[in-house]
């Protein structure tokens, strides 16, 4: 998680955040490479505890986010793979019956 227990001192010490400690101040909607780190595969935008990014950087990169999905630089969803499920006829062990007589 976030947290790690120093055994030391005995107290909690938080881990910072990825984009606090490179020290980035906007994040740029353009910049789609950096923005997928942050999207499923599904196309949602995947939660703070996942990417572990602070509550000030997660709100930035959401908007990123949704600002290059509305200038259509990134798909709101991925593409999904359609399963056909194979056709049922309950009326097939009739028919066969009915040839074999």
């Amino acid at each position: 998680m976030a947290r790690k227990i120093n055994k030391k001192v005995g107290f909690l010490k938080r881990r910072r955040c990825d984009n606090c400690e490179q020290k980035i101040d906007y994040v740029d909607y353009k910049d789609v490479e950096f923005l997928s780190k942050y999207v499923s595969g599904v196309g949602a935008i995947k939660p703070r505890s996942t990417t572990g990014a602070c509550a000030k950087d997660q709100r930035k990169i959401a908007n990123a986010i949704k600002r290059a999905r509305f200038m259509a630089l990134m798909p709101f969803t991925k593409e999904r793979i359609r399963v056909v499920k194979p056709t049922t006829t309950t009326n097939t062990n009739k028919e066969q019956q009915t040839e074999t007589k």
